[in-house]
């Protein structure tokens, strides 16, 4: 599949990414899906919106809507928001960086009085003119897009057009890997064994119940294939993940890695 883009994407963007993924422009906003659309090895679908900081700090409420209005519409959810938001004023060799104020009353419904400043970084890192915005601060940005990772909506920044080109183009290769080419904390987190067969599964465990006097039957060897993916990732789990899975129990986990020649 390729990265779906909407239509009202910069141009820039979408010849950037042409250079190394294929791209596909199309009214993705129309039909309520956000700016850009793709789907992984696994066929998850997952897009993106993309935000300047001002604009974002603009009207927090407005890009919430819109995030509402996608959110369905995809497996996982994420925002961009493309260039720098400070609480000070930035300063260039000791100048500060010209101002727009955006002082408007009721601008949102999150105002906390306090004043957020927003730049445009261009690409060669040349800042444009900053705006100010009083209806939200950093502190209350911060908690926004926490509560919105909470929700599932991840937010990513970069400093212009060009991060987003190469970070989307980035992202869309990594999630066109099969799960076993990917080492991220390997050292860490347990890789799953994906390839679940369940019946065979099933006859194993009620074999292994047999032979070992497990004291499992059907109802019990189906909760662990639910959990579970097969022998070997039964065989090596955590003894609190196997008694965890409903009707187990401490002891017969116990019993189960056992019989693996676990101790435990």
């Amino acid at each position: 599949m390729t990265i779906l883009v909407d239509s009202n994407e910069p141009d820039n963007i979408v010849r950037l990414l042409k250079q190394s993924v294929p791209v596909t422009v199309t009214n993705l906003n129309l039909l309520h899906m956000s700016d850009y659309y793709f789907s992984n090895y696994e066929g998850k679908t997952l897009q993106f919106s993309r935000k300047q900081a001002g604009e974002l700090a603009g009207n927090v409420d407005e890009a919430e809507d819109q995030l509402s209005d996608y959110y369905h519409n995809a497996d996982e959810n994420y925002q961009i928001v493309e260039g720098i938001t400070s609480p000070d004023k930035l300063k260039i060799k000791g100048v500060a960086v010209p101002i727009d104020s955006h002082d408007q009353p009721g601008i949102s419904t999150r105002d906390l009085g306090s004043r957020l400043f927003c730049y445009k970084v261009e690409p060669g890192g040349f800042i444009e003119k900053g705006h100010s915005f009083s209806a939200i601060n950093d502190s209350l940005l911060y908690a926004w897009t926490h509560r919105l990772a909470k929700a599932g909506i991840i937010t990513y920044y970069t400093t212009n057009w060009i991060g987003t080109a190469r970070m989307l183009s980035a992202l869309y290769r990594n999630e066109q890997k099969p799960p076993e080419e990917h080492s991220t904390l390997r050292r860490v987190v347990r890789p799953r064994i994906h390839i679940k067969k369940a019946e065979p599964f099933l006859k194993s465990l009620l074999f292994l119940s047999n032979a070992y006097k497990l004291g499992i039957g059907e109802k019990k060897s189906a909760a662990l294939a639910e959990h579970f993916c097969n022998i070997l990732d039964l065989a090596t789990a955590d003894l609190n993940e196997v008694a965890a899975v409903e009707g187990i129990g401490k002891k017969i986990a116990e019993k189960i890695l056992t019989a693996f020649g676990r101790e435990v």
